[in-house]
């Protein structure tokens, strides 16, 4: 049986605090500038009691699910709220060029990036090449898709369900693929590789493009590893729960116990081929769990 989704309702008064830190224009660039100088938990929302009482509420939601989709969030178009909310349950934001925390994509159907396509994605966990992936994806919807709810699905899998998927239809080859064999996997961006066992000590770091590569470039049989990353979005898509996300919602996850996947997404073209409407979105992620968070 698959779960319902694990969601809360940011109440009224967290709501109007969160958009009164993050109205300001350059909201998201000074929160980013106090995560780089390790200030940000200065910030006076945090010591306040309703932010403290919200703050437990999502961790237990994360805790108990590995997964928390925050309902009502603010809708800030730079993506400051995210950064915010994404602080109850992660710690050690990732910074990228410049300092940035923040990244925004828009759904285009004009390119073949994962992050960014229209086409649906495979389940995978994010960064999986990296010698320590992020612990914490987060995303909030900016802009929803203008097909939803039938288009731009979200969608979880957390790995102990599918591993008890997996055991349960006795499906050899998938959990050999998973737990036991050696795996490759190659950011053909950057040429980093990893190689190991994607399942390790109750976590995980899987992504079928990366592996993709890595067999590609060592002159693998491709066909084989074909074979196997079907057998896992199979058993993951027989355990999902999915969802779709509307504007201000947010989802945080575990990228170590979770696989995620987005479903296609739509267009509406208001000058061809250039000007559309599509779904929109902040992301960033964290190297940590909270130290608090199973306390």
């Amino acid at each position: 049986m698959k779960d319902c989704v694990a969601q809360l309702v940011t109440p009224g008064p967290v709501a109007a605090a969160v958009a009164k830190t993050c109205a300001a224009p350059d909201a998201a660039c000074r929160l980013e500038e106090m995560v780089v100088s390790d200030r940000i938990d200065d910030l006076l929302l945090f010591h306040t009691e309703s932010w403290r009482h919200f703050q437990d509420e999502v961790r237990r939601v994360f805790r108990d699910n590995d997964y928390a989709v925050l309902r009502g969030f603010p809708s800030v178009q730079d993506g400051a709220a995210l950064l915010v909310a994404t602080l109850t349950v992660g710690e050690a934001l990732r910074t990228y060029r410049n300092g940035k925390v923040i990244k925004h994509f828009k759904m285009s159907p004009w390119t073949t990036d994962l992050s960014h396509t229209t086409r649906a994605g495979e389940f995978h966990t994010d960064l999986n090449t990296e010698p320590h992936p992020p612990a914490i994806t987060a995303i909030q919807c900016l802009e929803p898709d203008p097909g939803s709810p039938r288009y731009g699905v979200t969608s979880i899998a957390r790995l102990r369900n599918l591993l008890d998927f997996v055991n349960r239809e006795y499906n050899e080859r998938t959990r050999r693929f998973l737990v036991q064999d050696t795996v490759a996997m190659l950011n053909d961006r950057s040429a980093v590789q990893w190689s190991g066992r994607m399942v390790d000590a109750g976590t995980i770091r899987y992504h079928p493009d990366t592996i993709r590569a890595a067999a590609r470039r060592s002159g693998g049989a491709v066909h084989a590893v074909e074979e196997d990353i079907a057998g896992v979005e199979d058993a993951a898509t027989s355990i999902a729960t999915s969802f779709t996300l509307e504007r201000g919602d947010l989802l945080l996850l575990s990228n170590c116990r979770t696989l995620h996947s987005r479903g296609p997404c739509s267009v509406v073209f208001r000058d061809f081929p250039t000007v559309f409407d599509s779904r929109r979105v902040a992301v960033l992620h964290a190297h940590r769990e909270r130290g608090s968070l199973y306390e």
